[in-house]
C-alpha cells in the first residue's frame, strides 16, 4: 500500500464512517489498530474490535453522521503542542502524527465535535486518541465578553 498524507486518510476515515463503510474502514485502520478514549478510560484494539463497536453504537450508525458541508480539519506532520487548562502538555502533531477535527450528527440528532489525534504506519492509521464533546449555548456569565460565531464558522475568523 502507497504511503498516503494523513489528511486523505482522515478525510476517507471520516467519509467511510458516515457510509457505513466497512471494507475502506478496514483497510484504512492498521492491523495492530488501538484506539484510546481518555474521557472514559477506554482502550480498543483491532479492526474486529472497532466494528463491532459501531455496530452496537446506540440508535444505530446513521447515514448522515457527517454535516453537511463540515469538512474534517486535519493538522499534521510538523511538531505542535498545546497546553491544557489543567497544565498538561500535549502534542498535536509531529512526525507521522496528526490531529484531526470534524463535527458529527449523532442518533439522538445531536451534534458533537471529535478530535482524533492519530499516528500512521504503513500508510495506515495505527493509533488513534479520540475526544468528544457535545455542542452548547454559551453560558450567560460570558455572553459579553466573547463573539458568538455561527457553528459551521469554525476557529480561524
Amino acid at each position: 500500500m502507497a504511503d498516503r498524507g494523513g489528511r486523505q486518510i482522515f478525510e476517507r476515515f471520516v467519509a467511510a464512517l458516515a457510509k457505513g463503510d466497512f471494507v475502506e474502514l478496514e483497510d484504512l485502520l492498521h492491523p495492530e489498530y488501538v484506539e484510546y478514549f481518555p474521557q472514559s478510560g477506554e482502550r480498543l484494539r483491532g479492526f474486529a474490535a472497532f466494528r463491532a463497536m459501531l455496530e452496537r453504537f446506540p440508535g444505530g450508525l446513521r447515514a448522515d453522521v457527517g454535516l453537511a458541508g463540515a469538512k474534517p480539519v486535519v493538522l499534521g506532520d510538523e511538531e505542535r503542542w498545546v497546553l491544557t487548562p489543567g497544565y498538561t502538555v500535549v502534542p498535536l502533531a509531529g512526525p507521522g502524527t496528526y490531529t484531526g477535527t470534524v463535527r458529527v450528527r449523532y442518533p439522538d440528532d445531536s451534534i458533537w465535535h471529535v478530535v482524533a489525534l492519530f499516528e500512521l504506519r504503513d500508510g495506515r492509521i495505527w493509533k488513534r486518541t479520540t475526544y468528544f464533546a457535545p455542542e452548547f449555548e454559551p453560558p450567560e456569565w460570558r455572553r459579553d465578553l466573547v463573539d458568538v460565531l455561527p457553528r459551521d464558522s469554525g476557529s480561524d475568523e
